[in-house]
């Protein structure tokens, strides 16, 4: 009898000693190898204001270089999500990998052709026979000015010169010593060479102003088995969104913590918080809600899909047309959303 009262004592200690809900694991990856205070809201603010944590999430944010192979590893099961641009997710649901895009974050395209605002490059066509400087060839941005060229009747592997210019410093040089007549990247880059005193004019197409940006792309088999996790992880991001339209500075505050190297030490504190913040508004915009088809955080449409699809397949990255609804779901959309924005708000306002 004492064995058996001893026993359920034990088991009792046990049970008592236990969590009251294990953390769900979740491994995200980022798409820059040192993230920029532009990556706060879907990275720094959602993990040091604990809206993962709270939420019974074990997120490990990770760094890493490009969005292809990003999302390979989505692909493979060695991350459950990446935020990035759709461009692997549509060559990879078209072969046949198990992966979704779930949470729709930039509403509006970020990539552009740009020229310095003084150039004679007055539209597109006036390119032919010049340089375009990108990241690197592979990126997001020479695809879409490829694209762009295309459109307007040149061909960008003989009308015109890549050079891969990488970003920051590299690209301030080749600007300075005109090795590149135009730039092909994206928002927040374009905003830091800003920062260097550089002004760009920047062309886009009626095609290339329908594309989807980025967005959260999920591996499905955790979708299936975890639709409660993959909510609550996306609404960490909604409300890091909700939290730095509500007060940028506070956002870069929290990113610098995360990611001291991000915060430059060559310039006094208040020229580097508004250069900071300067580099965040190149985006924020494109989260807001107000005008949207849909206006819920994370929503996409499927005209946005088809019209994304139709874009990559007529530039030649994708073969073949599928319907657009295996690309994406909407099922977290109504969840990511349920939660007390107000109050977000209010936190963001109140951060010291």
């Amino acid at each position: 009898m004492v064995l058996v009262r001893f026993a359920l004592l034990a088991a009792l200690v046990s049970l008592i000693s236990l969590p009251a809900s294990a953390q769900t694991k979740i491994r995200y990856l980022l798409t820059s190898p040192s993230p920029t205070v532009a990556e706060a809201t879907h990275s720094s603010v959602p993990e040091m204001l604990g809206y993962w944590k709270d939420a019974g999430l074990d997120v490990t944010v990770t760094p890493f270089n490009g969005g292809t192979g990003a999302t390979q590893l989505v692909i493979s099961g060695n991350a459950e999500f990446t935020m990035a641009s759709p461009e692997a997710l549509l060559v990879g649901r078209q072969e046949g990998a198990d992966i979704k895009g779930v949470y729709n974050h930039t509403r509006e395209p970020i990539y552009t052709l740009a020229v310095l605002r003084d150039s004679p490059v007055q539209k597109i066509e006036d390119l032919k026979g010049k340089t375009i400087g990108v990241v690197s060839l592979a990126s997001g941005g020479a695809i879409v000015a490829k694209a762009m060229l295309r459109g307007v009747g040149l061909d960008p592997e003989k009308d015109v010169r890549w050079l891969p210019v990488g970003l920051g410093p590299q690209t301030v040089n080749a600007l300075n010593a005109k090795q590149v007549d135009a730039l092909a990247i994206w928002d927040w880059a374009y905003a830091i060479l800003e920062n260097s005193g550089f002004e760009f004019r920047h062309f886009v197409t009626p095609g290339t102003s329908k594309l989807l940006s980025l967005m959260l792309i999920e591996n499905g088999a955790f979708l299936r088995a975890n639709p409660a996790a993959s909510t609550k992880f996306a609404q960490g991001i909604a409300k890091g969104v909700v939290f730095a339209l509500a007060d940028p500075e506070a956002a870069v505050r929290i990113h610098w913590a995360k990611y001291p190297a991000s915060k430059p030490t060559n310039m006094p504190e208040d020229q580097a918080m508004r250069e900071a913040v300067h580099v965040v508004k190149a985006r924020l915009a494109k989260y807001i809600l107000e005008g949207r088809v849909d206006p819920r955080y994370g929503a996409f449409t499927p005209d946005e899909w088809t019209s994304t699809q139709s874009f990559f397949l007529n530039v030649g990255f994708i073969n073949k047309k599928i319907d657009v609804t295996d690309y994406f779901t909407n099922e977290l959309v109504d969840g990511v959303n349920r939660f007390d924005k107000a109050a977000i708000v209010k936190q963001a306002e109140a951060y010291k």
